[in-house]
């Protein structure tokens, strides 16, 4: 995943139009800057005071671009869940899925969804996923995406798994996504586990539950050191 490919939408609210070349580099700097500090800290620690410093800015230049913090994280949302699109397109997207084996399309499935995970936006997805009670549900956008994901693979995996009709292979697909999701969400706010995705040994155990859960080819080992 690129950072530099970040794309800011100015119809979000509370983010102020930036109408100069130099006013949205400033602008994308300062999300490119909290892209990357929330990988290492909670948003409400993040001062605008840090974030200023870390871009060579005043306090001032972040609120003639952002009404207060809240739209700032709206921006780093966004931000963040466009990288992540553009990685599911670049990886899963047109006839991508079409030119797999059934079994390397369930590898892509789980390594997709570490490598989001535990890609650069990591920090972003963590909050948006700890505040996922706020009205405003800030998991949401992660969830379009979600079902994007779920759209190709029943277009292009739905009559892959001669085991299955294909009716309940969609199912199955579907309940593997969860699967595969939850373990990482678990692990993303509970890294302490035996399986990891601080190693393989969380992949290679997912890689191994979703092949059999489809009866799909030999499964990889789960032992990270095979």
């Amino acid at each position: 995943m690129n950072i530099d490919a970040i794309s800011v939408n100015e119809d979000i609210p509370g983010v102020l139009p930036a109408r100069q070349a130099r006013s949205r580099r400033i602008r994308d700097a300062y999300i490119e800057a909290g892209i990357k500090l929330l990988n290492s800290m909670r948003f409400n620690d993040l001062k605008v005071s840090d974030l200023a410093q870390e871009c060579g800015q005043s306090v001032g230049s972040f609120y003639t671009r952002f009404e207060d913090k809240e739209a700032y994280f709206r921006a780093l949302r966004a931000a963040a869940i466009g990288l992540c699109n553009l990685e599911i397109h670049g990886r899963i997207g047109g006839d991508k899925l079409y030119e797999m084996e059934p079994e390397e399309a369930l590898d892509e499935l789980v390594d997709l969804m570490a490598d989001l995970f535990t890609g650069p936006v990591r920090g972003v997805l963590r909050e948006s996923l700890l505040r996922i009670l706020e009205p405003d549900d800030p998991w949401a956008p992660m969830r379009d995406s979600a079902r994007e994901i779920m759209r190709n693979y029943r277009r292009a995996c739905g009559t892959q798994f001669p085991a299955f009709d294909p009716a309940e292979t969609q199912t199955r697909l579907s309940f593997c996504f969860q699967l595969v999701v939850g373990a990482l969400q678990n692990d993303l706010v509970n890294d302490y586990h035996v399986f990891s995705t601080k190693d393989q040994s969380l992949r290679k155990g997912l890689k191994e539950v979703v092949r059999s859960y489809m009866r799909a080819g030999r499964e990889p080992s789960v032992n990270p050191d095979v």
